[in-house]
């Protein structure tokens, strides 16, 4: 740290880190020292330290877990709005490796929101998949689907895998689907699966996915972590 140059202390110290995690030195979700560790290791305040770290996080290199500490942060999954990507080619496309948890695998019947969005009617049976999708063994999201009682095949297949190239094996191909994109916050049993804080707000994703003739393959509710995943929209 030089004492004498116009750079702060705190803005030295910020671009000292960036650095480090650029280069490759910090990890993603490596802990960084405490405000303590810093200040000795650098003989600065730890009111510099704090400015530093605040920095870091509003340019998204670091996150701060209460209680626990500050992270490097997770390089995000990148998914383009105007695209119909699978979570795994999502991944593949960022250079990480998908995983999945398979929760719940079961029949029931359409609420009503569930019939309008797959074009049915209330009360049909439709098959209910949840899961867990994570990126490099962290947990991203957690996704419920429902398919029409056309794809019961799903039910013999592994789905800790993609279910669109399966569906893609039985002649049945996603070509396109009407996304919503609003704010949710997290329930007690949510937080346990995505490995947050109760009441954390997090993205709520719906997909109403379709063929190229239209017709509704099935609809999709993902629970999204922001910290680990971005959208971007082309207009």
């Amino acid at each position: 740290m030089n004492k004498n140059s116009i750079i702060p202390l705190y803005q030295q110290l910020a671009d000292d880190i960036k650095q480090q995690i650029i280069e490759g030195k910090l990890k993603e979700n490596d802990r960084l020292m405490t405000e303590l560790e810093f200040s000795m290791s650098y003989d600065i305040s730890r009111i510099t330290v704090r400015k530093a770290i605040e920095i870091l996080a509003e340019e998204g290199y670091v996150t701060k877990r209460q209680g626990i500490g500050t992270f490097v942060a997770a390089k995000k999954l990148n998914r383009v709005m105007n695209k119909l990507l699978s979570f795994t080619e999502m991944c593949e496309n960022d250079g990480k490796t998908a995983s999945t948890e398979l929760v719940s695998l079961e029949w029931t019947w359409a609420a009503v929101s569930v019939s309008q969005y797959l074009h049915i009617e209330e009360n049909d049976r439709v098959m209910k998949i949840v899961r867990i999708r994570k990126s490099d063994g962290e947990p991203v999201m957690l996704e419920e689907n429902y398919f029409p009682s056309k794809y019961s095949y799903l039910m013999e297949e592994d789905l800790t895998g993609s279910v669109y190239s399966i569906l893609r094996r039985h002649d049945t191909t996603p070509t396109h689907a009407v996304k919503t994109v609003e704010i949710c916050y997290a329930t007690r049993e949510e937080a346990e699966y995505l490995h947050v804080k109760e009441g954390l707000a997090l993205l709520l994703h719906r997909d109403q996915v379709m063929d190229e003739a239209g017709e509704v393959i099935h609809y999709c509710k993902l629970i999204i972590n922001p910290e680990r995943y971005k959208l971007t929209i082309l207009t």
